[in-house]
């Protein structure tokens, strides 16, 4: 049986910062460091996803599936 895990631990919630984080950087009426945090969380947030996913892939890959 698979432990529930909380939201946090999720790739929704990664997908929920990057978003968030890109919003932030796009949006002008923010200060510039405020813009450029945003940038940054989002773009860790997509290569975070990325590596993810190919640990997954190499993951099945070596299972057999």
């Amino acid at each position: 049986m698979t432990e529930k895990r909380a939201f946090a631990e999720t790739p929704g919630f990664r997908v929920l910062l990057g978003i968030s984080g890109m919003w932030g950087a796009a949006s002008s009426g923010y200060p510039t460091y405020t813009r450029v945090f945003g940038g940054v969380l989002g773009v860790l947030c997509a290569v975070s996803l990325a590596v993810d996913f190919v640990k997954r892939r190499r993951k099945r890959a070596a299972d057999g599936h």
